[in-house]
């Protein structure tokens, strides 16, 4: 992570200053979101990252004066915490059983590493597979016709109810992640190899959790335009400020600032109930999480033996993953008789589960809203 500079004065800063301010402004922590991760085209000062985390909590039903006392706020990111570690142990299993079909011949046995994994602890995820190249028919002839079988299980699903999106929510990885590893496997190495990955996750750490206000993945599937409704918002606000200065003032002050987002919000979250159908408003939680794991990672070419990938002394190495979670929290509005009585309604929360929708940044943080 670049340091960020403390001076941002032009005359305050000599020519090393500026050109360190300006490496800043074009790294990739700053332009992919910094904490905050893809999507967002600055790391937003920390405040603000504070009220988005702080308002996150509050989606996930967390009450006001547990997220402002210091030590209740502590004891729910623990909790939440070790959450994440069991769920990123879950994903990665989910991946290997959804990527690889283990037959029990596939699977290497070896009494001598099970006796010292036994001794030294556990792991999470234990996989030792050797996988034979895929045959030429296969990668060619064979997945044309599961190419088309898979587009009519598409069209399938597509004229089907919506219990499907549903489910999909509720996998543990998501659809876009189970892919990539699928397309993966598709295109492996062309000769046989042995791939030996030992997870076990010591610790987490929350580093960032904002809310995206009015949308889900499904809705933005269904309504491919929601996607830029940030965008939108933001060009408002900018024409708004340019209108005020047109009008002899300086800029919006902070409260008609304020009152314009509040208002653009409560139509974006009203727009949000009347697309789904259902009169729910769907909220995103959008966690980064860095993972930190003991882990054995080594793929190895049977034939040469020499290593394609990570290490291959056997001996468990500090890894950091960065995982990014996804969660759709769902405002119901209750006590009115249709969606044209949105003001007289009360909001209720239907609290989703977590989703990994990104890894390591393989899919550049899986971005559905911008």
């Amino acid at each position: 992570m670049p340091v960020k500079p403390t001076s941002y004065s032009d005359d305050e800063m000599d020519d090393e200053e500026k050109n360190d301010l300006e490496e800043y402004f074009a790294s990739d922590y700053f332009t992919k979101g910094g904490p905050l991760g893809a999507g967002w085209f600055s790391p937003m000062e920390p405040w603000f990252r504070g009220v988005l985390y702080a308002n996150s909590m509050r989606a996930l039903g967390v009450s006001w004066p547990s997220i402002i006392m210091p030590w209740t706020r502590k004891d729910w990111e623990n909790d939440m915490e070790g959450n994440f570690c069991h769920a990123f142990s879950n994903g990665v299993n989910g991946m290997i059983e959804d990527t690889y079909i283990l037959a029990e011949n596939e699977v290497n046995h070896n009494e001598e590493k099970d006796e010292q994994e036994d001794e030294s602890g556990s792991f999470d995820v234990n996989l030792d597979l050797t996988l034979d190249p895929l045959p030429l028919a296969e990668k060619n002839g064979d997945s044309a016709s599961s190419t088309e079988s898979n587009k009519g299980e598409g069209s399938n699903e597509k004229k089907s109810s919506g219990m499907d999106e549903e489910e999909e929510e509720y996998n543990m990885l998501q659809q876009n992640l189970r892919q990539l590893y699928q397309s993966a496997r598709e295109h492996s190495h062309p000769s046989k190899v042995n791939i030996v990955l030992r997870t076990e996750p010591q610790s987490a750490q929350i580093e960032s959790m904002f809310p995206v206000l009015g949308l889900s993945r499904s809705l933005v599937k269904d309504h491919p335009n929601l996607r830029h409704t940030y965008r939108n918002f933001l060009k408002h606000l900018q024409n708004k400020n340019k209108e005020a200065v047109l009008a002899g003032k300086k800029k919006l002050n902070p409260i008609e600032l304020g009152t314009l987002i509040m208002e653009g919000l409560e139509e974006v979250m009203e727009r949000s109930a009347k697309l789904s159908g259902d009169g729910n408003a769907a909220i995103t939680i959008i966690a980064q999480v860095s993972i930190n794991c003991k882990e054995i990672f080594c793929v190895r070419d049977v034939a040469s033996g020499d290593i394609i990938q990570g290490y291959g002394d056997g001996q468990p190495r500090d890894v950091t993953h960065l995982v990014r979670f996804e969660m759709v929290v769902r405002e119901k509005l209750a006590n009115v008789d249709s969606l044209e009585d949105l003001e007289d309604g009360d909001w209720e929360m239907e609290i989703g589960r977590w989703q990994i929708s990104d890894w390591d940044d393989l899919l550049d943080g899986n971005v559905f809203f911008t």
